[in-house]
């Protein structure tokens, strides 16, 4: 049986498809929307600080029955790769649990079926094999229910189904029995945004979209656990997260703040020697994504709102200091177009030392500065970095 029903997934609008084959040309389009419904081909643990354990950790990931290498350039990234495409027969007459989108596609790639993301369960009892399929119909695992419909209902947190089949199943910390080391997943681009902006001890830097965190503890691991970083996010949940992750690595050089760093920055009387810049985006590079429904309105209101985040940060820049933006969207309008902003307004556009991209930029007078990765195209999300530098003067 299929993996998939028949329904042509990714699940996407007539205006995005358009606007696709516009922004990347029709063949580089489809071979896009193929692979975005798939998980990465590589996934990259980082090993923090303690790059020696590599060969253990690489045992390890290979003894849950994983593939494992040790990355060609950076000796504290491990390659993995999830294993899948697995049939999954869905024809079988049983109860369905319905879960919110972002809670199927972590489910489709392996993920257990966590109470919060459950939308609807039926009349399901404990022990029931069910069928877990996202709002739109799309079946995307077989699972055993942990718990009744109404327990579901009633509780906040907890496993409500244990994944039993499922299309692909990618590796996660748990999983490999990695809990007591220092090893967090983080991909190649979001591994290289932080090391091209290059910190150094003692810099004062701001990373000003911070969490969940990644980002913000690399940073701390580069500038060697000195200096001051300020991680500042709108959402205190989220920081609360990095929080943990701070706690947990023994990171003592990162302030969090909560709050939106355009209101901030009216109000700071600081500067900083670098800045990161990661703001929210359309997340259209995200992977596997089995509904695409993003429309032009909500790009162009992404992206004014991501110029406004960069001008604020401008403000907080050091003359001299540099900045680095990223997003893990493909849109040219989140990307190039705020990098045309910034220059604009005073900034630099830049090169940066870390690329390993198979695509530059859209407009060719970036393409020699910046680095695009592309699903179909690249073995990971899609992703954008650029580099910018404030005048001296």
């Amino acid at each position: 049986m299929k993996t998939m029903p028949s329904t042509r997934v990714p699940l996407i609008t007539e205006e995005l498809r358009e606007y696709l084959g516009e922004l990347l040309g029709i063949e580089t389009a489809e071979k896009y929307l193929k692979a975005i419904t798939t998980p990465m081909e590589e996934y990259t643990l980082h090993i923090f600080q303690k790059q020696e354990l590599a060969q253990e950790i690489i045992e390890k990931i290979e003894e849950n029955g994983f593939k494992a290498d040790q990355h060609p350039n950076f000796a504290n990234l491990i390659i993995t790769q999830p294993k899948g495409p697995f049939d999954v027969d869905y024809s079988e007459d049983l109860k369905e649990v319905i879960v919110d989108n972002r809670a199927a596609e972590m489910i489709y790639q392996g993920s257990d079926v966590f109470v919060p993301g459950v939308k609807k369960a039926g009349k399901v009892r404990e022990n029931d094999f069910v069928q877990i399929k996202n709002q739109r119909g799309i079946s995307v695992a077989k699972a055993k229910a942990m718990m009744s419909h109404k327990t579901i209902l009633s509780k906040r947190k907890g496993i409500a189904a244990k994944n039993l089949e499922s299309p692909y199943k990618v590796p996660s910390v748990p999983q490999l029995e990695l809990e007591g080391y220092p090893v967090y997943f983080q991909s190649v681009p979001a591994y290289l945004t932080s090391l091209n902006l290059d910190p150094q001890p003692e810099d004062k830097i701001l990373d000003c979209c911070a969490a969940p965190g990644n980002k913000t503890v690399h940073l701390s691991e580069l500038s060697k656990g000195t200096g001051e970083i300020i991680a500042v996010d709108r959402s205190k949940g989220r920081l609360n997260h990095l929080e943990d992750k701070l706690s947990r690595f023994r990171i003592k050089n990162v302030k969090t703040v909560v709050g939106n760093i355009i209101e901030l920055s009216k109000e700071w009387n600081v500067k900083f020697d670098k800045i990161l810049v990661d703001p929210p985006c359309t997340a259209l590079g995200l992977r596997p994504r089995l509904i695409l429904g993003t429309d032009k309105k909500t790009i162009k209101a992404t992206s004014d709102y991501q110029k406004a985040i960069l001008f604020a940060c401008e403000q907080l820049l050091k003359p001299g200091g540099e900045l680095v933006y990223s997003t893990c969207t493909i849109t040219k309008e989140e990307n190039e177009s705020v990098i045309n902003q910034a220059i604009e307004f005073g900034l630099e556009i830049v090169d940066h030392n870390y690329k390993t991209s198979k695509m530059g930029s859209i407009d060719v007078d970036f393409s020699p500065y910046v680095q695009r990765f592309l699903p179909g195209q690249d073995r990971t999300l899609g992703y954008f970095i650029a580099k910018l530098k404030k005048s001296k003067s």
